[in-house]
């Protein structure tokens, strides 16, 4: 299975070799998934509403983007 940065390094060379119609194709590809908007219902947003209420109750600490990350990659080389 490939990585996201290895599928992105796929991408670059497909894109350095390819011709006006490929990119025209990947650039339409692009914008089609760029477009799409995301809709929540009322039952959906109530469901965000209470899980945010109750973090905030809990007086947890929350981690940072830049955490995450850390403990992602940490996770990833010891193949978790």
């Amino acid at each position: 299975m490939m990585v996201l940065t290895d599928k992105k390094e796929v991408l670059k060379e497909i894109i350095e070799n390819a011709d006006e119609k490929l990119m025209g194709l990947m650039i339409a590809l692009a914008n089609e998934y760029n477009d799409t908007q995301l809709e929540y219902s009322e039952q959906e947003i109530a469901f965000f509403e209470k899980r945010r209420q109750a973090f905030f109750e809990s007086n947890k600490k929350g981690s940072t983007v830049e955490e995450v990350n850390e403990k992602i990659r940490r996770n990833y080389k010891n193949g978790l």
